[in-house]
């Protein structure tokens, strides 16, 4: 294989201006999360965790501030772990979540899966890392447009479990839930 292949292989990125967002929430899931898996008390931990995101077993669910509208969503297949974003990223956590069927697709509220973006269990069935970033959850609080005004990006590699990281809390909602003197938040395992 060539050299060129190789830094292919190291990260896919695919973007939406138009990644439609319900009751404020997206998520990635895997085929097995509705049979096997079901985690009634996902967007309570994130209130009374991180304040943007939290999963189980085949399944990671993150709130936007938009409530019902667009916003605009980068997702990254990764080999490893991402530098850490520059601060124009007001929110940054890391999640870890289980594939136990080996895929890990894009849904909004409702069931529909953005297939162009792939699947994120890029090397199957284990454990996988999810970095989430976002800016403008604030601005998007309240926004009725067509025009996103806030805006998301999504990193995921394999990577053993751990603790969720909180890297920044700077909206409104994560300042408001996140309290940095309660313990983080631990993966769920199968």
């Amino acid at each position: 294989m060539g050299q060129g292949m190789i830094r292919w292989m190291r990260y896919i990125t695919w973007t939406s201006d138009r990644m439609f967002v319900s009751y404020r929430q997206y998520y990635l899931q895997g085929d097995e999360f509705l049979t096997e898996y079901d985690d009634a008390n996902t967007v309570e931990r994130i209130f009374a965790g991180n304040g943007l995101a939290a999963g189980g077993p085949e399944h990671l669910t993150v709130l936007s501030g938009t409530h019902t509208g667009w916003i605009r969503l980068t997702t990254q297949h990764r080999a490893d772990e991402p530098p850490l974003p520059g601060e124009e990223w007001e929110t940054v956590v890391d999640v870890s979540i289980c594939s136990t069927s080996g895929d890990l697709w894009l849904f909004r509220w409702g069931g529909d899966v953005e297939e162009d973006a792939g699947n994120f269990a890029t090397v199957g069935a284990g454990w996988y890392r999810v970095r989430v970033q976002t800016r403008g959850r604030d601005e998007g609080d309240g926004h009725a447009g067509d025009t996103p005004v806030e805006e998301h990006f999504l990193s995921v590699w394999p990577a053993p479990p751990e603790p969720d990281i909180v890297h920044r809390a700077n909206d409104t909602f994560a300042r408001t839930h996140y309290d940095p003197t309660r313990p983080p938040g631990q993966p769920v395992h199968p």
